[in-house]
């Protein structure tokens, strides 16, 4: 993970072990998302680079139509199969996804320190295979903004602090909003050239 060239990806259900947290807290040049249940002991090392994106499991803050999902669909248990996790459970993660050798690392070990030193856990190293890189890839998008977008909102209705994002109240009246994707070095200008 520390020797990615492009991107990185990763899941973690149960925090981010210290193993993995020291690659994460070192400046790079790179993309690196992280996908994660409930926040973390050490967010602040976790966002410390600017280009590393995190999103953390969440549902909308409180609103009427909230309460009445969380009566009608009982929201607090979702699948009532695990008490301890309700958003992410999976357990990847991905290096150089859209490299010519991409990796996907995944199985059931949670990479936390449970899952690696005490628990009967097991993992898949895939390596070069493209379109199974371009399956989880697109799968851990798709979970990611739909977090990330949670964490918007949040920072929105608390008067936009905590993500960096301005807030999703505001919408530009111009096209002023595309000018961080042309900003050179800057993370949405990444985002623009990883995913073309």
């Amino acid at each position: 993970m520390d020797k990615a060239e492009t991107a990185v990806f990763m899941t973690a259900a149960f925090g981010v072990t210290d193993v993995f947290e020291e690659v994460f807290k070192e400046d790079k040049d790179y993309l690196r998302y992280l996908l994660l249940e409930k926040e973390d002991n050490n967010m602040e090392a976790l966002t410390r680079d600017v280009d590393n994106r995190v999103a953390v499991g969440d549902v909308l803050g409180k609103t009427a139509f909230e309460d009445w999902l969380r009566e009608r669909f009982q929201a607090e248990r979702l699948s009532g199969l695990n008490k301890n996790v309700k958003f992410i459970h999976t357990k990847y993660a991905l290096i150089d996804p859209l490299g010519k050798d991409p990796i996907v690392i995944t199985g059931s070990a949670n990479f936390s320190d449970a899952s690696t030193r005490r628990n009967d856990e097991n993992m898949l190293i895939i390596r070069g295979d493209t379109r199974v890189a371009d399956i989880y890839l697109g799968e851990f998008m798709r979970l990611f903004n739909h977090f990330f977008f949670r964490m918007v909102a949040a920072s929105a209705h608390n008067g936009g602090h905590g993500t960096g994002e301005r807030p999703a109240s505001e919408l530009a009246p111009d096209d002023s909003w595309r000018k961080p994707y042309f900003q050179k070095g800057k993370v949405k200008e990444k985002e623009r050239l990883y995913f073309a």
